[in-house]
């Protein structure tokens, strides 16, 4: 299918489908799993999941799933020719005790489980669990494109938890004779941490896989903790087509797995994501199911690292942006942070409240409805996509009307002082065709149509941020100390 129809069919669809853009085939009856099983000496409980929603083994929280055609827990089925690929780790608890591993297997594969130690060689030579080596079973999920019934895909989850904090873990996914490469992934210091920390910003790579894998491939030598994906990671987030494409995207020796089975990623949801199902089979969140909210609790979610809360929004469709459910969680969740041990604060969504070029520009009813809340909660930087550029605005506290106001003291290369104002950034630079950038607002301290990716380093009170360019130039630095 080429670029250009991709792009007719995702821009018709919200349209053509409105509200059936999670809709599928009514789900079997879910299947009862052997006895999820830890062997790690901490009493986590053994009983088997009945159904969903349900309670992982280790875990304090519980794991629904969006209704597909087929879903269940791990088994003995294997394929004929079993898989695994596509593997990616993120966070859906605790990012100092947890993590959960998603992955793609042959349609026929039902075995749902993963393998880990702290000790790569006895995770690399186990089959099974053993003195050193702990099992955790999980729930996998069948489904096809809701636009053409095809890629029938299925993909396998299982949440890990009662770890310990800063330690780096060993683990592979799949079954019996039928396990993944072994990956490593490191769990976050503990809550309210001091500990010198980095992250990876940027959004919207579509259709340019090409570019997406060079920026990913970069980010992968900066050793960060975890990822931030503004939205639009694929052009059309119904077609399975897109996510399959996006998975397996290469440069040179390197492959987006190698970076994704190791490092955290979460994703906001954009407009050409649109809630797709493939969004929130393919990626496992924090599902804190809030009145008003749909997919499992995954459109608007929070998560704490270290001393800084990161908190995840949503803007599409039009209603979710605009809900009020979903601001006066904003303003809960913001309100409930001790800034004496979680200084940094962060928001992230796709639709830009302050973009001066690009295709879209700034969204100024949703600046008008989200911005009041980021004042009044001194976030310290909101992160968006949607205009294909990068842009950083003034420091920003208060609106006249429409307009944001700026902030009355400015640091170095206008940069907050004391908390003085929100910097707004685009990171919408991943790959899909850029945009032109304007500097003719006067909020906009700097923007460039370029391709890029952000790097944010925590170190206790201060913050150390640079975008680099697809050729490794830096773009834009700047520093904040409070």
């Amino acid at each position: 299918m080429s670029v250009e129809l991709r792009h007719l069919m995702v821009l018709a669809l919200p349209a053509a489908l409105g509200s059936t853009w999670l809709a599928c085939k009514a789900p079997e009856p879910d299947s009862a799993p052997p006895p999820q099983q830890v062997f790690d000496g901490s009493g986590c409980s053994d009983e088997p999941a009945l159904g969903f929603p349900y309670k992982p083994g280790c875990c304090d929280y519980s794991v629904d799933s969006p209704a597909v055609a087929a879903r269940g827990f791990d088994s003995a089925a294997v394929g004929s020719t079993p898989t695994t690929d596509h593997v990616h780790v993120s966070w859906a608890g605790p990012t100092d005790s947890t993590f959960v591993v998603n992955w793609r297997s042959d349609t026929g594969t039902e075995a749902t489980q993963l393998l880990y130690a702290t000790s790569e060689p006895e995770v690399t030579a186990a089959d099974g669990p053993g003195e050193a080596v702990h099992r955790v079973t999980g729930h996998h999920q069948l489904y096809a494109s809701l636009i053409d019934g095809k890629n029938e895909t299925r993909v396998h989850e299982v949440h890990v938890c009662g770890l310990q904090a800063g330690t780096t873990y060993y683990y592979k996914v799949g079954g019996p004779g039928g396990w993944s490469d072994v990956f490593d992934v490191t769990t976050g210091p503990v809550p309210g941490s001091t500990e010198s920390f980095k992250f990876a910003v940027l959004g919207d790579s579509r259709d340019g896989e090409e570019v997406h894998a060079q920026l990913q491939k970069a980010i992968n030598a900066h050793d960060v903790a975890f990822e931030l994906f503004t939205g639009d990671a694929v052009a059309a987030g119904p077609l399975q087509m897109n996510w399959n494409s996006w998975f397996e995207a290469t440069s040179g020796d390197f492959a987006l797995q190698d970076l994704m089975a190791r490092k955290p990623i979460f994703i906001a949801n954009g407009n050409h994501e649109n809630l797709a199902l493939g969004l929130f089979t393919q990626f496992a969140v924090p599902q804190q199911l809030s009145e008003g909210e749909g997919a499992q609790g995954e459109e608007w979610y929070t998560f704490d690292y270290g001393n800084a809360r990161f908190v995840v929004m949503n803007d599409t469709p039009k209603a979710s942006a605009e809900s009020q459910a979903q601001h006066a969680w904003l303003d809960a969740t913001l309100g409930a942070v001790d800034r004496a041990q979680q200084p940094w604060l962060f928001v992230m969504h796709h639709r830009s409240l302050y973009s001066c070029g690009g295709a879209h520009s700034s969204d100024l009813e949703l600046r008008a409805i989200r911005q009041l809340i980021i004042d009044a909660h001194e976030v310290d930087m909101v992160w968006s996509g949607h205009d294909h550029l990068y842009e950083r605005s003034k420091p920003i506290r208060g609106l006249a009307g429409s307009d944001g106001l700026i902030a009355t003291e400015l640091g170095p290369n206008n940069t907050p002082v004391k908390q003085s104002g929100t910097l707004y950034v685009v990171t919408g630079g991943a790959g899909a065709p850029l945009y032109g950038a304007d500097d003719n607002c006067d909020h906009t301290h700097l923007t460039e149509s370029t391709y890029h990716y952000g790097m944010v380093e925590i170190d206790n009170r201060t913050l150390r941020f640079a975008a680099y360019r697809l050729d490794g130039t830096a773009l834009d630095e700047f520093e904040i100390i409070k």
